[in-house]
């Protein structure tokens, strides 16, 4: 499969996705009721944008660092794998034993086209919720998410259990992922580098979305229920696909808490 070819895909399975849960968790009458008030949609446009903007910042910062961070890090970072490795062995490996074929497909779709889906959908769906405080406070730990990670990336050398014959040791994990999609990497390349493992991304942003979805269960119940699975899945394939160690997850764990906790004071 080509590489264009596979990036056309994923993101029209992403749109399809999200227009998918657009319609289960908002609802036509919201949808409506906003192209029927196009005064309230400016408001809520004007009140969004201060936060999408210190995203976005963040964002073009990591994006802009991606290079010289990946430099320091080689240089001058504490080279993890081998500790994460006598620490864990072949847990993940022994993880992913407990999937069946189907099911590690399954987790492939998930941490490819899920994972966009979780992110963004939550954004869609509260800028149509009553107040403006829940997309707030999403913009806002997302922000903090990447603050924290990016210079634990730069901090820490660790190559995930898929890759840790890379730093010396034996391979204890499968790249169940690149044995499904090998062209992906042409992809991720340009997005991500292989030894920012500590702490999973992956993890960290989509327990944010779960957390933050159980403090809006009341308005959106529909999407506290998509939310649960969805991000209960993406964490699984972290592992489940080789890519992430037990302790990266922990990591992403704690770090979601921590945006949550500092989400909810700035945007209050």
């Amino acid at each position: 499969m080509e590489v264009l070819t596979l990036a056309t895909l994923l993101l029209a399975a992403t749109v399809a996705g999200l227009f998918g849960v657009a319609w289960l968790c908002v609802g036509t009458d919201r949808f409506r009721e906003a192209r029927e008030r196009p005064a309230w949609v400016r408001t809520r446009v004007r009140d969004v944008a201060p936060y999408l903007g210190v995203l976005a910042l963040v964002l073009l910062i990591n994006k802009g660092l991606q290079v010289p961070i990946e430099r320091v890090s080689r240089t001058y970072g504490i080279e993890a794998t081998p500790v994460l490795y006598a620490i864990e062995g072949d847990t993940v490996a022994w993880f992913q034993g407990l999937f069946p074929g189907i099911l590690l497909a399954y987790f492939v779709a998930v941490y490819t086209v899920g994972y966009a889906v979780v992110l963004v959908s939550p954004a869609v769906v509260y800028f149509f919720g009553r107040t403006v405080r829940p997309i707030r406070r999403l913009l806002v730990a997302y922000a903090v998410n990447y603050a924290v990670a990016v210079p634990l990336y730069a901090a820490v050398v660790a190559y995930g259990p898929r890759n840790v014959d890379r730093a010396g040791g034996s391979t204890s994990a499968d790249a169940t992922l690149l044995d499904f999609v090998p062209e992906i990497t042409a992809i991720t390349v340009h997005i991500n580098s292989n030894t920012n493992v500590f702490p999973s991304l992956h993890t960290s942003l989509s327990v944010t979305v779960l957390l933050l979805a159980w403090t809006t269960r009341a308005e959106f119940p529909r999407w506290f229920v998509l939310a649960t699975v969805l991000a209960g899945s993406v964490v699984v394939s972290t592992m489940a696909l080789g890519i992430h160690w037990v302790t990266d997850v922990g990591a992403g764990i704690a770090l979601a808490f921590v945006a949550m906790t500092v989400a909810t004071r700035v945007s209050e």
